[in-house]
């Protein structure tokens, strides 16, 4: 217990918490005179404090965070998610992924940021004989690792992310940075790319900055990217013996993301989309059906 600090994962009761600041919020100390009170030191300094506490609480976009079963609120709870992150099971799952598109904007970044650090950490802390390297495949990354400078919790959830690509590979953790906006993503982290894989880029800025990381001899490549088909891609790094121009498989399954065909489906006969289910689902926060 002597070693413990204010970064140590402890499982704590949020209701405890807000109990000791309501306390302080409101609390009455002796005054001067005999038999009278005054206000204690902290009195009504927490009282925006409580009231945006409240409103999180009885948001249902935050319920993951603040009513989450009791099992992930014991001592023993922090290992357990370790290992649904980390763990393979009896399957030998090599590949999780972990879907964020149902987390509030506003706390996205703190939410990847602390999922990154767990598992760094974990990593950091395993025996190095145990160790089995993690790779993070950061899709859209320019939505919670971006350039420009956030507040200041949103930027500890990026540095989070800067950590790993200065030292995660000491330990066994490697980053793969995609996104379609290369110049919104920290720079940091793309300066420690050993590798970059670009498709097609027609944006003078985001060119500007793939060519801030290649070498000045291979700058001269770079004037193919705008003009490339869909599905090729320039490959320079350690991963290839020369600078490649490839052209990438079309996965067997299309991805749900891939454009919709607007001409084609304009030029259907169809009836009305089902527009009570749509706003059930917005309601409900899930696109499953009813």
């Amino acid at each position: 217990m002597q070693s413990f600090t204010l970064d140590s994962p402890i499982p704590f009761s949020l209701d405890n918490v807000i109990e000791k600041l309501r306390f302080l919020n409101e609390e009455r100390v002796p005054g001067a005179q005999a038999g009278k009170e005054k206000n204690g030191p902290f009195n009504g300094e927490f009282s925006r404090l409580l009231v945006r506490m409240a409103s999180r609480l009885q948001d249902r976009r935050y319920g993951f965070l603040f009513n989450s079963p009791e099992k992930y609120n014991q001592y023993s709870s922090l290992s357990m998610i370790a290992e649904k992150l980390m763990g393979f099971g009896i399957h030998k799952k090599s590949i999780k992924v972990i879907d964020f598109s149902e987390v509030p904007a506003d706390i996205l970044p703190v939410i990847i940021g602390l999922v990154a650090r767990i598992i760094y950490q974990v990593q950091f802390w395993t025996d190095p004989t145990d160790r089995r390297p993690i790779a993070f495949v950061c899709d859209e990354a320019h939505l919670y690792l971006p350039k420009k400078e956030g507040n200041p919790v949103e930027r500890r959830a990026v540095e989070a992310f800067e950590k790993i690509a200065k030292e995660g590979r000491k330990y066994g953790v490697a980053l793969m940075i995609v996104s379609q906006r290369p110049s919104d993503v920290s720079t940091t982290i793309l300066s420690q790319c050993n590798n970059i894989i670009s498709l097609r880029l027609t944006n003078a800025d985001d060119q500007a900055t793939v060519r801030k990381l290649l070498p000045e001899s291979l700058e001269s490549l770079l004037e193919a990217l705008p003009i490339m088909d869909v599905g090729e891609a320039m490959v320079v790094g350690d991963s290839v013996l020369l600078p490649s121009r490839i052209k990438v498989d079309p996965p067997k399954e299309k991805p749900l993301s891939a454009t919709i065909d607007f001409w084609s489906r304009w030029q259907e006969n169809v009836t009305n989309s089902d527009f009570v289910l749509a706003v059930e689902n917005m309601r409900r926060q899930n696109r499953t059906k009813l």
